[in-house]
């Protein structure tokens, strides 16, 4: 009998609830939008319960479609977006929103970490392996605590996106390391990072901190009242899971060293596969965070902004929304966009990778008066896609991109990103990354697969491949270097607008 393997992405925009079959295709699909909720001074939240509703919600539609009955789904995976301060207390109910990722609030935080005590700073990476950035849930606890400790002492468990829905299905509080690396551990020796709380004097919420689990660990069955609600099979084993990044690399099967994935979506997310001890914990413009396999690690750079800068110029230049008029536009527009160069940095929050600064901006470099609105659209693909050259360019450019996301669908845009990096990419079949990495790495915790490597022959499949074109390589190694020169020039321009704002708004208030 066929067994089936229900992945659950909880990410910021959009919640799917992906039901697999044991060759990795994907047999039912229910979504539902998520909605965030921002306020002043860049604040970016989600409704816990809302959060889970939708999830509810997906899981009985997939089960309605009726592709496979309860009895024949083996086990549930869980992802989701990563980062950010999702706070339940004793009795497992929310004690505020959850503060996601990508909300800016903590700028004071991350600067007295970082230039005020530059020796915690340095701390903070070497143990971690990932700067203090905004939406860190270490730095947001610190933010909590300075200004919000009234709700932060009503709770009992800091816990991330994914542990939040997996604790709805279980009732079981755990965490999990993929998670837990992006501030909380020492990746040293996997432990809690104990001496950098005290540093950052945080240290009496250590006790919020659940242990970590191993991301394809059994750590709970789902309730009774959720089985018979969504018509899955009572005691369903579910896995810790993974952040939603890690999971898309094995859902893409980049599980050997030197795998590269490229994940196009709200966050551009460029992974590197890489042994322990070959990372450089700690090292200028790193990011390590734990692959869910054994003993590997990716080198990460995730940008705060990817697909959100094409939803914008959708909105604001583009005069039609059909992604195959635009594939066409773009496609009609020389490479370089005759010496117009985007910046992608649409981001409230600024940029986090491959550089940090709060303060960054998007904008057009080169516009004149032979300037047209498809130069522009072409411009934003092309800083998208220079944006990740940016990201890779460590990489070993004889490897693969395996290429994810949204803005994968697009042959065109494909095609510009193995031009931009000169590397091969490669487009996976299905679209759920995500849940097909943690419905994998179920099934092995079931038996379903003998390994990784059989998950990966059995499951993982492309359907396309673009190789660089060489005379476009090298006018992209051009454009790249104006591209950057240009980004560094900015970083001072970006400081001085924004305290120039803030006189402005005071003369405003007088």
């Amino acid at each position: 009998m066929m067994k089936y393997i229900l992945g659950i992405d909880v990410g910021t925009s959009n919640v799917k609830a992906v039901l697999f079959d044991e060759c990795g295709n994907e047999v039912s699909v229910s979504s539902r939008e998520s909605r965030t909720i921002n306020g002043a001074a860049n604040q970016v939240e989600q409704d816990m319960l809302l959060v889970w509703e939708k999830v509810k919600q997906c899981v009985k539609g997939v089960m309605e479609a009726g592709a496979a009955s309860g009895e024949e789904v083996a086990a549930i995976g869980v992802t989701g977006q990563g980062e950010g301060c999702w706070l339940i207390d004793k009795d497992g109910n929310p004690v505020q929103n959850a503060i996601l990722w990508c909300d800016g609030r903590a700028v004071d935080e991350v600067k007295a970490i970082t230039q005020e005590r530059p020796e915690v700073g340095t701390l903070y990476h070497t143990t971690t392996g990932t700067p203090p950035l905004l939406g860190n849930q270490m730095v947001l606890l610190k933010w909590m605590k300075h200004n919000r400790r009234e709700i932060l002492d009503k709770a009992r468990y800091m816990i991330f996106c994914k542990d939040w829905i997996r604790f709805k299905m279980t009732g079981e509080i755990r965490t999990e390391i993929t998670d837990s690396l992006t501030s909380l551990i020492d990746v040293k020796d996997g432990s809690i990072a104990e001496e950098l709380m005290k540093e950052l004097d945080v240290y009496e919420y250590r006790r919020c901190i659940p242990a970590p689990a191993r991301s394809d660990e059994v750590v709970g069955t789902i309730l009774d009242s959720f089985a018979d609600e969504t018509g899955l099979r009572r005691g369903t084993p579910v896995i810790a899971g993974a952040l939603d990044t890690s999971a898309t690399a094995v859902g893409l099967g980049a599980i050997h060293e030197k795998d590269v994935c490229v994940i196009l979506g709200t966050t551009c997310a460029s992974e590197i596969v890489m042994k322990k001890e070959d990372c450089e914990f700690g090292a200028p413009n790193s990011r390590y965070e734990k692959h869910p396999i054994g003993e590997l690690f990716v080198e990460l750079q995730p940008t705060l902004n990817g697909t959100p800068n094409i939803d914008w110029m959708l909105s604001n230049i583009s005069l039609t929304k059909d992604f195959k008029e635009i594939d066409k536009i773009v496609d009609s527009i020389p490479v370089g966009c005759g010496g117009v160069v985007y910046h992608p940095y649409i981001s409230v929050a600024g940029e986090r990778a491959p550089f940090y600064h709060p303060y960054a901006r998007a904008s057009f470099f080169g516009i004149s008066q032979v300037t047209t609105r498809e130069h522009l659209i072409r411009a934003v693909y092309e800083g998208i896609s220079l944006s990740i050259r940016d990201c890779l360019r460590n990489v070993d450019k004889r490897g693969t991109i395996y290429l994810a996301g949204g803005g994968a669908k697009s042959p065109v845009w494909a095609q510009m990103i193995a031009d931009v990096a000169g590397m091969k990419v490669m487009i996976p079949s299905g679209e759920e990354l995500g849940a097909k990495g943690v419905a994998l790495m179920a099934g092995v915790s079931q038996g379903l697969y003998k390994d990784y490597d059989e998950a990966a022959e059995k499951a993982c499949k492309f359907k396309r491949v673009f190789h660089p074109d060489p005379g476009n390589v090298k006018k992209y190694d051009l454009i790249y270097e104006l591209y950057k020169r240009v980004r560094i020039h900015n970083q001072e321009i970006w400081d001085y607008r924004h305290q120039m704002n803030k006189k402005i708004k005071a003369i405003e208030e007088d």
